[in-house]
């Protein structure tokens, strides 16, 4: 009872020193993280007027991965004053002008987590005890850019987590009072008035790319681009590497792009850019530039080396493309592949339609999707307009060997149903059956640009085209505009349609089958992905294949006046 008074007691001497007659005590600054081994991590206690002494205070310190964000240190401040300029310093052993030191094994939390100041004494606070707000007298509750802790927010009657990694800097960077009582993250002012004046400096992007692809050590250069100069005086370094910085100057431009030049071929080189408020540094890594080879067709490139880099000398046509990750669709006679340009390396315009040779780029794979990642700019179209009409295939075919059409534009061959019982208008990354008999087949909404993303999903008898797409080893069809969803790019009913069935295809046994509506003879042509011609026969129905390997070929299929080419894949 006689303790329950006393704090009751000293709680309202508090609050009456907290009236314009009376000293005011905050937590002004708070330093929670630091690199490597935080010995420089504080706690900045400030009064007004200077020279107050603290009896009667403890300053606890919360952990909010605690289950009750329970107190996890708490620190009393008997016996000490503030110094003649209002401050009084917690912090590491090596904290300038420190006044209460924590040690090595009492470390400030990086958050989220929260510090208080109370009127009270240690043992109000033992290990694990919750936040309250009775004989509170500030707090500050912070992270480094985690979700807000809402029930220690609560509990300290605060409504806002401070981000002390705000300006992506939080080593050299505390929370710092502001005169309005919020915080500001800035550069650390230990023992001397805030100045919240923050970095405003950001890198917007970044990107390397190859000079030269050759079999010796080639040069790259680095490309960043940055926003918020132009306000003081800055210095662009590399700490790691080399490489001769130019481009435009930060001190004097709001935006702009910092250009590295003669970078080596696959190094990663560090840049920083330091000024009175701002200590930026980023990692960049040059591209390996050496290619793997020359492939004359999309096959062959799909049979490559992840990681690798290739020339695809022959040409392919541009059958989709869009604005994210400055993606595109390819493909020739013998296959398709998605190429994928996050850092814009391609510069060139081009149209669906547009012929495209020698692309050099890296093979890489995304959630199982194969990817060509350009390291330079392959040029101007090398032919334009060229004829978009899709491969026409079942939806057994699809279901049967998938992998054989990623990245095709393709159209199925007989009206589906599509399901909209979850939406009965197209939503972007929305999936959707499509049904008919010859079995189940799914739509996926991935091209966020289409137009028709808001429109009503048809549902019955829809003759629909589009791009085959894969994650993680689920294939999807993505229309890629209206016209493909009302197919009228191809109907399965007009002349367009295949003449020839070729079956089975994928092809597991010695001998295959081709029908056409006629009986009269056909020439058989095979030829490998790479255009050389391994068969030729005249046959009316069965083409031998046991002597071919494993692998894609095409099929050139002639009868009468009828010319037409198929792939066939051989296990």
């Amino acid at each position: 009872m006689k303790k329950i008074t006393l704090l009751l007691l000293l709680s309202v001497a508090l609050g009456i020193c907290q009236t314009k007659q009376g000293p005011q005590y905050f937590i002004n600054e708070l330093d929670a993280d630091q690199d490597g081994t935080d010995t420089l991590e504080f706690i900045e206690i400030k009064t007004n007027p200077p020279n107050t002494p603290l009896d009667g205070l403890i300053v606890v310190l919360f952990n909010g991965n605690h289950a009750a964000n329970g107190s996890y240190n708490v620190i009393s401040l008997d016996g000490f004053t503030t110094n003649p300029n209002g401050f009084l310093i917690i912090g590491d052993d090596a904290v300038p002008n420190v006044t209460i030191a924590l040690g090595a094994s009492n470390k400030i939390q990086n958050g989220p987590d929260a510090i208080a100041l109370y009127a009270g004494v240690p043992a109000d606070f033992p290990n694990g005890t919750a936040p309250t707000t009775l004989n509170l007298i500030d707090a500050l509750v912070y992270a480094k850019g985690e979700p807000d802790d809402e029930d220690l927010l609560l509990a300290l009657g605060q409504t806002i987590q401070y981000n002390e990694d705000l300006n992506n800097n939080s080593e050299l960077e505390s929370l710092q009072k502001q005169p309005d009582g919020t915080y500001c993250t800035a550069l650390t002012t230990l023992n001397a008035e805030n100045e919240c004046e923050a970095c405003t400096f950001v890198i917007t992007s970044s990107s390397s790319s190859c000079d030269t692809n050759t079999a010796g050590i080639d040069t790259t250069t680095m490309m960043i681009e940055f926003a918020g100069g132009g306000t003081e005086t800055f210095t662009v370094s590399l700490t790691i590497g080399s490489g001769i910085i130019g481009g435009d100057n930060p001190s004097t431009q709001a935006t702009g792009t910092i250009s590295i030049t003669e970078v080596e071929e696959n190094t990663t080189i560090t840049v920083l850019i330091t000024s009175p408020l701002c200590h930026i540094s980023t990692n960049i890594t040059a591209p390996a530039c050496e290619t793997s080879g020359n492939v004359t067709t999309i096959a062959q490139l799909r049979t490559g080396n992840l990681g690798e880099i290739y020339t695809l000398t022959g040409e392919a046509i541009v059958t989709f493309q869009q604005n994210l990750r400055n993606q595109k669709f390819i493909e020739d006679a013998t296959a398709a592949i998605l190429i994928d340009d996050p850092n814009k390396i391609i510069t060139s315009n081009y149209t669906t339609g547009d012929g495209i040779a020698g692309i050099t780029g890296m093979l890489s794979d995304f959630n199982g999707m194969l990817q060509f990642i350009p390291q330079i700019d392959p040029g101007p179209p090398v032919s334009q307009g060229n004829s978009n009409i899709p491969q026409a295939v079942s939806i057994t075919q699809l279901n049967t060997n998938p992998e054989a059409f990623e990245a095709e534009f393709v159209q199925i061959v007989q009206g589906v149903a599509i399901d909209n019982t979850i939406n009965t208008t197209w939503i972007a990354d929305q999936v959707y059956e499509m049904i008919n008999p010859n079995g189940i087949f799914t739509f996926r909404a991935l091209f966020f640009d289409a137009n028709y993303l808001g429109l009503k999903v048809p549902v019955q008898n829809v003759n629909i085209a589009g791009i085959i797409t894969n994650r993680n080893s689920s294939y999807y069809l993505t229309s890629r505009n209206l016209n493909d969803v009302n197919g009228v790019i191809l109907n399965a009913t007009n002349a367009t349609k295949k003449q020839f069935s070729v079956y089975p295809n994928p092809a597991y046994i010695n001998t295959i089958t081709i029908t056409s509506e006629t009986n009269t003879a056909m020439e058989v042509t095979v030829f490998t992905c790479t255009g050389k011609k391994v068969i030729t026969v005249i046959t009316q129905d069965n083409l031998d294949i046991s002597k071919l390997s494993s692998g894609l070929y095409l099929l050139k299929i002639v009868q009468d006046n009828t010319v037409e080419t198929q792939k066939l894949v051989v296990y």
